[in-house]
């Protein structure tokens, strides 16, 4: 009797759990179906920065992804993502060698996202470190690539990921920091925004040299724009 009952409690906990799961991708994908063509007002991440941190929402603007320059977006993928148009959300001989690194230092340290990964965590979730996002993360990255094309993710993630306290989007930034749009911006000032996406809270791209990881990726940009 106590095993059949002890089986019950494991059978309707695993029920339970599908049913969370099947709920979360059935949201997730009628989200990506509709930002498919519809941009979003607000993500997780804009509430929670405002939230925790205090950081403004700043009026947004919005660039369709055709208006960006291709330099800036080939400097874009080249930096986070050089397969982006190629694998489908994942690099995984990456995330095998950011977990052995992790593992070694005994917390999430390093990282391994593909500008897929970024997007999931900017348009549905939040950048707090931790596995069971990284878990939640995966799932919706899978269905982003199902529903959604290249081009539009790549627009979603120029439009959306933080590049500054309270700024989101490209277009954005460029008007904060040089007070015209992204479509004009020259080869220098697209590095500058460019580079400091690792740390855009804490470095802008008028204090970009500051930091050593800018400095890396500028040369990169530098080699080969």
């Amino acid at each position: 009797m106590a095993k059949a009952k002890k089986r019950s409690v494991i059978v309707r906990f695993f029920r339970f759990v599908i049913t969370l799961h099947l709920w979360f991708w059935g949201i997730i994908a009628l989200l990506c179906l509709v930002y498919s063509f519809v941009n979003p007002p607000l993500t997780p991440l804009m509430i929670q920065r405002y939230i925790l941190r205090g950081h403004p929402i700043y009026k947004r603007e919005y660039i369709p992804l055709e208006k960006i320059p291709q330099s800036t977006q080939q400097m874009l993928i080249a930096l986070e993502d050089g397969n982006y148009y190629k694998h489908f959300g994942f690099e995984w001989s990456m995330v095998k060698e950011a977990y052995a690194k992790n593992k070694r230092a005994g917390k999430i340290r390093f990282g391994a996202s593909t500008l897929s990964n970024q997007l999931a965590r900017s348009l549905f979730l939040t950048t707090s470190r931790n596995y069971f996002r990284k878990y939640l993360e995966i799932q919706v990255t899978v269905i982003m690539e199902i529903v959604m094309t290249k081009k539009r993710m790549l627009e979603l993630y120029f439009n959306y990921v933080e590049w500054g306290k309270g700024v989101y989007g490209v277009e954005t930034a460029a008007r904060a920091y040089y007070g015209k749009s992204a479509a004009k911006l020259n080869r220098n000032q697209s590095m500058r925004l460019i580079v400091i996406l690792t740390n855009p809270i804490r470095y802008s791209p008028h204090t970009w040299s500051n930091s050593a990881s800018a400095r890396q990726r500028m040369q990169v940009l530098q080699r080969y724009f």
